[in-house]
């Protein structure tokens, strides 16, 4: 091999080398990252760990993530193994990023509770176990998310705006249709039987076919509730929501 040739693959190695230690610390001073707090950073930024990340309206410990060196050289995307351990949430996946910042999660699994989720939301205040698992899941600027997910609500409570009890267990499944996305609702061991679809089109447009129904006793006092607030009931006592609307994108 040529002298010239041979300097090039030490500079090469040694430059690929110097990149792969650059300890996470170090990088992290030079991120654009506007309003996150990282703390407590350990490792290299393809194999580290963080005591603590907060944002202005979260706060997650114990992060670690593993940059998969095969399936980003084969996608074109920044994949890593993402592990979080805090004490609200745990969430275990593959995520990814590309350069034209699309973000995407693999075989991905997360469990959490609904007093967590609450946070994120002032519609409702809710009470359970939520767990999650994400196949798919991608996001690119503007355009609608693909994604194909099952989310389980196991002994949920709505506690606000109105008293759903006793707890009973929901499932929502969501899977990529040919012009946008399903979801399937379903409920079980619960005083409402809930059945029916929420779909989202790629122009945003969403429609609902929902039919809610007394299981047991406990059950017929929410559908008064319900019917209260001007829902039509029918003739068996179920409440079908069907509505439409425009949403925006969020991204």
């Amino acid at each position: 091999m040529k002298l010239r040739n041979l300097i090039l693959l030490g500079i090469t190695s040694f430059s690929a080398t110097a990149i792969w230690n650059i300890p996470a610390a170090f990088a992290y001073q030079y991120l654009p990252l506007k309003n996150i707090q990282v703390n407590e950073l350990k490792g290299t930024v393809w194999n580290g760990e963080a005591k603590e990340i907060v944002t202005k309206n979260l706060t997650l410990n114990n992060i670690s993530w593993s940059v998969d060196l095969l399936k980003s050289l084969t996608s074109l995307a920044i994949k890593s193994n993402i592990e979080i351990q805090d004490p609200d949430i745990t969430f275990k996946g593959l995520a990814g990023f590309t350069m034209s910042q699309t973000i995407s999660l693999d075989d991905s699994q997360f469990e959490t509770t609904g007093a967590f989720a609450s946070k994120f939301q002032k519609l409702a205040k809710l009470s359970g176990d939520i767990k999650g698992n994400i196949n798919h899941f991608e996001m690119a600027k503007g355009e609608l998310p693909l994604l194909d997910a099952n989310y389980h609500w196991k002994q949920g409570e709505l506690l606000s705006p109105m008293r759903i009890r006793p707890a009973g267990d929901y499932t929502i499944i969501v899977k990529p249709s040919d012009n946008g996305l399903t979801a399937n609702i379903s409920s079980s061991n619960a005083p409402l039987a809930l059945s029916g679809d929420a779909k989202i089109d790629k122009e945003w447009k969403y429609k609902t076919n929902l039919k809610i129904k007394a299981a047991n006793a406990s059950g017929k006092g929410t559908m008064n509730i319900i019917k209260m607030t001007g829902i039509r009931l029918e003739k068996d006592g179920s409440a079908i929501i069907k509505q439409q609307g425009q949403l925006k994108a969020f991204y």
